[in-house]
């Protein structure tokens, strides 16, 4: 019986990452949002290269670390602070441009005019994220880390935190969904950088050699402005469900 046991095992681990000969490509997204933007990035970039495609939802830091690992092939919004080569190979161009969005309890909205303000404040960020040059730069802000935008609320609201940084088009919609509208809202002091974003590959994963070919369907789809279409539909969609 053991012989068969270790032979089912020894089989299931030759198709990881493969579907019965079909490759697949292994990716991730934020365990709150598993049918969010990034994941309709990922299948759009998935049909251009003629793959399936593996989902597994996990905090920030640990896709970062699966992915230079090489045990996940493929991330999008992913910052690209330097030139710097190293087991994430960062496609070309970038696929949409953001800006950061403070967030503060309605109560306080006055307390946050100025960049300096965020000095006297505990900042409620996701763990292992890079933000905007001036604040990932700044040694004496007072940064508490958590790996989903639900606890940065939770922290806001138990005033354990006076404010925290997200993108502003993913953190309304659950704002509302938690029924907090109308006691989280946004600073007054927001910052003007934007930054790119990319669509990102494990130097580590067997899909390296495919590494053309995702820049060319990378490229395509941005060629043909369908980042951009996804992401309006998937916001139009959200705010016509409330």
């Amino acid at each position: 019986m053991r012989i068969y046991e270790l032979f089912f095992i020894l089989v299931l681990g030759f198709f990881s990452g493969f579907s019965f000969g079909q490759e697949v490509i292994r990716t991730s997204v934020p365990e709150e949002f598993v049918n969010g933007l990034h994941a309709k990035y990922l299948k759009n970039i998935a049909r251009h290269m003629n793959m399936e495609i593996e989902i597994t939802p996990m905090p920030f830091a640990r896709r970062l670390r699966e992915l230079r690992q090489g045990n996940l092939d493929l991330l999008v919004g992913l910052q690209r602070e330097d030139n710097k080569q190293d087991e994430v190979v960062y496609i070309k161009p970038s696929y949409e441009t953001l800006r950061h969005t403070f967030f503060v309890s309605k109560k306080n909205i006055d307390k946050l005019q100025r960049f300096s303000d965020l000095k006297n404040m505990y900042i409620g960020v996701t763990r292992h994220a890079k933000y905007f040059k001036q604040f990932n730069q700044e040694s004496g802000l007072i940064m508490v880390p958590v790996t989903t935008l639900r606890q940065k609320i939770a922290l806001l609201m138990k005033g354990r935190i006076n404010t925290f940084i997200h993108y502003q088009e993913s953190a309304m919609p659950l704002i509302t969904d938690m029924g907090l509208q109308n006691e989280i809202v946004l600073a007054d002091y927001q910052p003007i950088e934007v930054n790119k974003y990319y669509v990102t590959i494990s130097q580590n994963s067997p899909l390296i050699n495919k590494k053309h070919l995702f820049e060319t369907a990378v490229r395509d789809a941005i060629a043909h402005h369908e980042f951009a279409t996804i992401r309006r539909n998937h916001y139009a969609s959200h705010r016509g469900s409330h």
